[in-house]
């Protein structure tokens, strides 16, 4: 299996308040290595991060293929898998040549996931997956859930540790460049929120366009990332 963990690959641009297919994000590598790990062109399929339709993850299904098209990448079938027709992929997953893993509210996929058993379906998966965003984060083994809406970070009950899809052990905070200065519920996301967990669990602050690429059971840095662990932030350009 191939596996890209990233933000966010490009594939949709906001122009005048919609959003459309943008151009796959190369500036490290990431249309280049996918396209040399893509040997078949069959089926694709897009798992959502909501069990229920929902129009933002269906614009950017659409956007993705699109995208992927403008690059000359046409798969003879795409598919968007939610909660009607999850049973589908026990079927499909041999067939399959390429997963994406949708962005959205990462509680709201974690559970979704786990209620599909897609942990243990992808156990027999063999292509590629390009994760992005809140689908990078439920990668994990054991899945860093930072708190993203308002209020949850008040919550003590909100569960900032939970079972993922065991796929590699890295946890990511995606888009960096956009949450650095983020205040949520009156409080620093990164310093007063996010900080105090680093002491349990290292995380990798990701920004838009960078990526980590695992091959063959090693895994590769493409740009940079921050390493966040017990309270202190370092630059990395390699794993």
């Amino acid at each position: 299996m191939d596996l890209f963990i990233t933000s966010k690959i490009g594939a949709t641009v906001h122009l005048n308040g919609r959003r459309t297919a943008g151009m796959i994000d190369n500036r490290f590598g990431f249309l280049t290595n996918f396209k040399k790990c893509l040997h078949k062109t069959g089926q694709m399929l897009y798992i959502s991060s909501d069990p229920k339709p929902n129009e933002r993850v269906s614009e950017w299904f659409q956007n993705t293929v699109e995208a992927l098209e403008k690059e000359g990448i046409r798969f003879d079938r795409c598919s968007l898998v939610n909660g009607h027709n999850a049973s589908m992929l026990k079927d499909a997953i041999t067939q399959t040549d390429v997963i994406f893993l949708s962005g959205g509210h990462l509680p709201t996929q974690n559970l979704f996931f786990q209620r599909i058993g897609l942990r243990d379906i992808l156990t027999r998966f063999d292509g590629i997956i390009v994760a992005q965003s809140a689908g990078s984060m439920n990668c994990a083994e054991t899945v860093y859930v930072c708190p993203e809406l308002p209020s949850e970070s008040l919550d003590l009950n909100f569960e900032r540790f939970r079972p993922g899809l065991g796929l590699t052990d890295i946890n990511i905070i995606p888009h960096y460049n956009d949450n650095h200065s983020l205040i949520l519920d009156g409080k620093r996301f990164y310093e007063d929120i996010v900080s105090p967990d680093t002491f349990k669990v290292p995380v990798y602050l990701l920004p838009d366009g960078s990526y980590f690429y695992t091959h063959d059971g090693k895994t590769e840095l493409f740009g940079e990332a921050y390493l966040f662990h017990c309270g202190k932030l370092k630059l990395l350009e390699k794993l």
